[in-house]
């Protein structure tokens, strides 16, 4: 399955485990245990709607390697999975216990990661930011398919025109409509609709999505 046009209607979960293609390769075999792990229902009815569209569809119901993670993502959203797994090399190269954006700010800091010093803002495969999606944590830490969804509900809810981007994008491209992935990529980005500062990160994950890093040994 590739790209669903927008507003199209999505698969249900057990459909897209169904379709999986199951396999033993795991080039991140310290991902195990978050890829076993699934969030508590309590943890699900925690989720704040008014940050996510999509959230009554966010389960993170689903186990396995990490490419059959990210297959299944790709799937459950109706986005081409190269898509998935290339925005995964550029945001953690597949690691799950990736995190990043060190900061000072105790403010922003996700409960109990401040050391006294520091704490990151960004975790996942993705990089979901706890500022911005706060009722997602400790989840986008601990659970590797929970993670990758929620941030594609998001992008889904771009793509489907559902979002509200009102900043004047960079000359030569067009105002917020529904059905531009890569515009939705760059918006996952920044925040904005093609603003200047987007354009490194579409190329990058472009260039992954054409070179299909996740096959190249020097990487994986």
């Amino acid at each position: 399955m590739g790209m669903l046009p927008p507003g199209s209607a999505l698969p249900g979960e057990a459909e897209c485990a169904a379709r999986v293609q199951r396999s033993s390769w795991e080039p991140r075999p310290q991902n195990a245990d978050a890829n076993h792990r699934v969030p508590a229902a309590s943890q699900l009815t925690q989720l704040d709607p008014k940050q996510n569209k999509y959230t009554h569809q966010i389960t993170g119901n689903f186990t396995g390697t990490t490419d059959e993670i990210l297959q299944w993502v790709a799937c459950k959203w109706g986005i081409d999975p190269d898509i998935v797994r290339a925005q995964a090399v550029v945001e953690s190269y597949w690691v799950q216990s990736t995190k990043g954006g060190a900061t000072t700010n105790q403010s922003v800091c996700p409960p109990g990661t401040w050391d006294g010093k520091a704490c990151y803002q960004y975790w996942g495969l993705l990089q979901l930011t706890y500022q911005y999606w706060k009722s997602a944590w400790p989840m986008m830490r601990d659970d590797t398919a929970f993670g990758a969804e929620y941030v594609y509900g998001l992008i889904r809810t771009c793509y489907d025109g559902q979002a509200s981007y009102t900043n004047v994008p960079t000359a030569g491209y067009p105002p917020y409509h529904a059905g531009d992935i890569w515009g939705c990529m760059g918006a996952w980005y920044s925040g904005q609709w093609y603003p200047a500062n987007a354009f490194d990160y579409i190329s990058s994950v472009k260039k992954h999505y054409t070179n299909k890093t996740w096959r190249t040994y020097q990487y994986f």
